[in-house]
């Protein structure tokens, strides 16, 4: 009977330690699902990319996270355009961007010879400077751990033209991982720079 109670209390508590959030990046199949602290971080519509930051002080794996891009022109006024590969992960308190897939695209003034990090590291579609945005990033869970939001939806998301192109700056959370959403300089993978001014929410008149 002593031996049972103690089989079925170490089960309990593997169980507990394979439902924990903060679970790590090995391991098969049993990785963290519930992954909580990735977030976007920093956007930029001229170069093309989108950068997400680990808030956490540990590596997590970036297994079937995803973004979703919303684009009344699509069915359903939205996309899913990235999803991360099984053996994808990010660095605790640590970067990963993800690249257009316009930027190899000749049809998008791209280059077909560009060349990414890997494939798993390119989003569909491209990400514009001067209309509105929604973008979304989820958990394997389907739970929302991030949005990047500029203007509003009025005529369709993606489809109001009109907003400040400014293409010295990105769209920057300052400081990385918890600040207010600011233009700053481009720091593509590293540590986003200072507040230059605010991001405008309406198109220019």
């Amino acid at each position: 009977m002593k031996k049972l109670f103690v089989f079925a209390a170490m089960a309990a508590l593997a169980l507990t330690s394979c439902g924990d959030d903060n679970f790590g990046v090995e391991g098969g199949d049993d990785y963290n699902v519930g992954v909580k602290g990735i977030v976007l971080n920093e956007l930029s519509g001229a170069d093309k990319y989108i950068e997400l930051y680990n808030t956490t002080d540990a590596e997590v794996s970036l297994r079937e996270v995803y973004l979703v891009k919303y684009d009344s022109s699509k069915d359903g006024g939205k996309s899913t355009t990235w999803t991360g590969a099984k053996d994808m992960v990010i660095p605790a308190k640590g970067y990963v961007v993800l690249e257009s897939s316009d930027l190899s695209d000749p049809n998008e003034d791209g280059d077909e010879n560009y060349v990414y990090e890997s494939e798993n590291h390119v989003f569909k579609g491209g990400l514009s400077g001067k209309k509105n945005v929604f973008i979304e990033l989820y958990n394997a869970k389907d739970e929302k751990l991030s949005e990047f939001k500029r203007g509003d939806e009025g005529a369709g998301w993606n489809q109001v033209s009109g907003f400040n192109n400014d293409k010295k700056h990105t769209f920057s959370r300052v400081p990385d991982g918890t600040g207010e959403w600011a233009y700053a300089d481009p720091t593509k993978g590293t540590a986003n720079g200072a507040k230059v001014a605010d991001i405008e929410q309406q198109p220019e008149m």
